[in-house]
């Protein structure tokens, strides 16, 4: 759906406009942590824990504090009655309490832990110096395997009795109607599936520069976050300083995925470092720490019960997930597990539902959300059943698929299930099937596909295809805000509590407040990521930017409007019911008087005598979109690949991603994000692993370990998309930011499985698929 402006102006909303913020961020001009360096910088290192389970005996820092150069050592004894621990805000109210200090308080719980920082002149100084500080370890027992955790023989907090620190259950229809669904099935299909380990390893790591004004004595905090207004709010209760004190500035962002919606150690002890030294302290992660101190993603287990009647259509499933949450409960820690557990019907309708999902600590770095969040290993499981479903029933696999959809005459729909902080599951609007029909045939699933397929295994090649149908939690709340306000030139700034790391929010919202205005979009200028710019916010995470921080912006803008259009009446002496607006202007219908914007704005002085009726001369409004529900998008992906069973490789052949994200802003922003979901789904099911050593030693820690994704990798990703209009804002929009990692594991999988059927294979894991285990699934007298 177009927006079309009254005027003549061509509407920019549903257009490609290139994106505004690139030229500078392509001539290098970005402005990033690591650019920024405040007179008179000092840099903080951390001493991190070589240990994945040990008791700290003592901390002796004598040989760092006499190193030239070093300023200061912090140990958890000197921060322990001044910092409090890290927030965990997604915790259900019976989660035991897991949460993590800034540094670690007597007991290490996983490798790369903090457990001392110290502050130097010079960050080679700095990270020298570490070895001055000399811990003493008592090892502990590790647990590593969820199984292991589970059975809770070694335990990470042994106050609590268990590993296992939250459940969170889904019912729909309650034990009875479970318990007769599979009584009265024909069939029962029982599977556990297990999804691997790993990170979101963002262009730009982590970095934070902390720097107190020695005049006014507030806190300055620059950091690289997806939610500058939250860590302003997590300091403030941490710290104990009210939220008046500190400013939270989010730079240029490298790139976040999730890995930069969490709170982290270092954005403590840098601030406390700088209160302590009264200089600017400023630490960046490099890429091993990275691999260590920065959340990690996506590791569960699932064990489903499908009951099947004899022509296909699933009546009920009984779920059981656990997630290894690994040493703490961090920010968003039950995220994962909550939206896996109250997604995983996906798109199909299966009226009775049982899951019950566990939070389980192991001696791993914490892991929290990254691209997706949940919705990735839920996609993987529910498609994988769908596929071996239609095998064991002998059914076409589409055919079985569309029987078991939810159609658009059955929405809305509620799921009856709920995710953590974002609430009830009720789907809004979409034609599922639609979009799964149109994805088969553009990647040739067609009834040819079998004989082409017998006809290039009889050659030695191996090719499959793979489907991949979900629905996308998107837009959640509880809120974004948007100031649009006119300077006396007639240019429009936009304040928004949105804090862009790559999305286009400078694009996107321009062409927004520019069509609702109909004025140029180079007259729009966008602010963001700093809280003393823009008053409050929530953030950019959960798809959530557009539908909720773009409707908080336009719907500022139509305020601004309507207020032109209020003064243009008082000084045209003209009833407002003869303007209207048009081509930035306030127009007299029926006649050539009018006043544009610019007009407007130079006129609308605070110089001027009172309005009349309570009326104020200033262009400015303020507007927070609440959402009022779940606005949820859809998607079927598509691959086809083929398997090369002497060596092992598996090559991407052609992939398809039709997408419905409700009203499209900009098809070409959308198309880049659905591409780079679509590459990072790919590095996780054939590349990316964080293996841990039975000790609980990470085995990947740099990239010459950790295997990304490259160009040479990449598939043409061919896109087409469907709108269907949400109801929950004012402009029809949903989310798209991540649906193209959530379809990606469960397309592959599928793919890889068609293509080596013949060998007897059963896939019951998102791999990764590297060559020597694709070999491993071969028999060697059938390769």
């Amino acid at each position: 759906m177009t927006v079309t402006p009254t005027g003549a102006r061509p509407a920019y909303v549903g257009g490609s406009v290139k994106r505004r913020e690139d030229p500078r961020l392509l001539r290098g001009r970005g402005r990033y942590v690591a650019d920024i360096r405040p007179a008179g910088t000092v840099h903080m290192a951390i001493v991190r824990s070589p240990h994945a389970h040990a008791r700290i005996v003592g901390v002796d820092a004598s040989r760092a504090l006499a190193t030239p150069g070093v300023l200061a050592v912090l140990t958890w004894d000197d921060i322990a009655d001044q910092a409090g621990p890290i927030p965990c805000i997604d915790l259900y109210p019976d989660s035991l309490p897991t949460l993590q200090t800034a540094l670690a308080d007597g007991v290490v719980r996983y490798v790369g832990q903090p457990v001392a920082a110290l502050v130097a002149t010079d960050e080679y100084l700095a990270e020298d110096a570490l070895d001055g500080v000399e811990v003493t370890y008592e090892p502990l027992p590790a647990v590593v395997d969820l199984d292991e955790a589970v059975a809770g023989h070694t335990l990470l907090y042994p106050e609590h009795g268990t590993n296992v620190v939250t459940t969170i259950a889904q019912d729909v229809g309650g034990d009875a109607a479970v318990d007769a669904a599979f009584a009265a099935a024909d069939h029962v299909y029982t599977e556990t599936f297990t999804v691997h380990r790993y990170v979101p390893a963002p262009m730009e790591t982590r970095g934070v520069v902390a720097e107190i004004d020695p005049v006014t004595e507030r806190l300055t905090l620059i950091t690289s976050t997806q939610f500058p207004h939250l860590v302003r709010g997590f300091l403030s209760g941490v710290l104990g300083l009210p939220e008046s004190r500190i400013r939270v500035i989010a730079p240029d962002v490298g790139g976040g995925f999730g890995a930069k919606c969490e709170f982290y150690c270092e954005e403590i002890l840098a601030p406390l470092f700088a209160m302590r030294l009264r200089r600017p302290v400023k630490w960046i992660e490099d890429r091993r720490e990275h691999m260590v101190a920065s959340s990690h993603a996506r590791e569960q287990k699932h064990t489903v019960r499908v009951a099947v009647s004899a022509d296909g259509t699933v009546t009920a499933v009984d779920a059981r997930s656990w997630t290894s949450n690994g040493a703490a409960c961090c920010t968003l820690a039950t995220t994962p597990a909550s939206i896996s557990s109250a997604m995983l019907r996906g798109p199909y309708r299966i009226p009775v539902y049982r899951a019950r999902a566990h939070c389980v600590t192991t001696n791993k770095t914490p892991l929290a959300v990254y691209r997706g969040a949940g919705h990735p290993q839920a996609v993987l499981v529910m498609e994988r059943m769908m596929d071996i479903i239609a095998a064991d029933l002998g059914r076409d696999r589409v055919e079985l698929r569309l029987q078991n959809m939810i159609t658009p005459a059955e929405l809305p729909n509620d799921r009856g299930t709920a995710i953590v902080l974002a609430g009830q599951v009720v789907y809004d609007t979409g034609d599922y099937g639609a979009v799964l029909r149109r994805a088969a045939g553009m990647i040739g699933l067609t009834p040819d596909w079998a004989a082409e397929q017998q006809r290039e295994r009889a050659r030695g090649r191996y090719l499959g295809i793979g489907v991949a149908s979900l629905v996308e939690e998107t837009a959640i709340g509880p809120y974004e805000s948007a100031v649009v306000r006119v300077d006396g030139a007639g240019k429009v700034t936009v304040l928004t509590g949105s804090s862009p790391h790559g999305q286009g929010h400078v694009t996107t919202f321009s062409q927004l407040v520019a069509d609702e205005l109909d004025i140029d979009l180079e007259d729009v200028t966008v602010l963001h990521g700093d809280t003393d710019v823009v008053a409050e916010g929530v953030g950019t995470f959960a798809s959530r930017s557009a539908a909720i921080g773009g409707a908080a912006a336009r719907s500022a803008a139509a305020t601004v409007k309507e207020k032109a259009l209020t003064l243009a009446s008082h000084l045209l002496e003209i009833d407002p019911a003869d303007l209207e607006w048009r081509d930035g202007a306030a127009v007299v219908r029926g006649a050539s008087r009018s006043m544009s914007l610019a007009e407007l704005a130079g006129a609308a002085t605070a110089w001027n005598a009172p309005l009349p009726g309570g009326l104020d001369w200033n262009l400015e409004a303020t507007h927070r979109h609440q959402a009022p529900g779940i606005a949820f998008s859809h998607a079927t992906h598509a691959a086809k690949v083929a398997v090369d069973v002497t060596t092992g490789e598996i090559d991407v052949l052609d992939y398809v991603v039709v997408h419905d994200c409700g009203t499209v802003i900009n098809p070409s922003i959308v198309e880049g994000q659905v591409h780079g979901g679509v590459v990072q789904g790919l590095g996780g099911t054939l590349f990316e692993e964080v293996p841990y050593a039975a000790d609980g030693t990470p085995l990947a820690r740099n990239l010459a370990d950790y295997l990304l994704p490259t160009v040479s990798d990449v598939p043409v990703i061919r896109t087409d998309s469907a709108e269907s209009p949400t109801p929950l804002n004012p402009y029809g929009m949903k989310g798209a930011g991540e649906g193209g990692a959530t379809g990606a594991p469960g397309a592959l999988v599928n793919a890889l499985a068609d293509a080596l059927a013949p060998f007897g294979v059963h896939l019951t894991s998102d791999g990764p698929w590297t060559p020597d285990r694709v070999l491993a699934l071969i028999p060697e007298e059938q390769a």
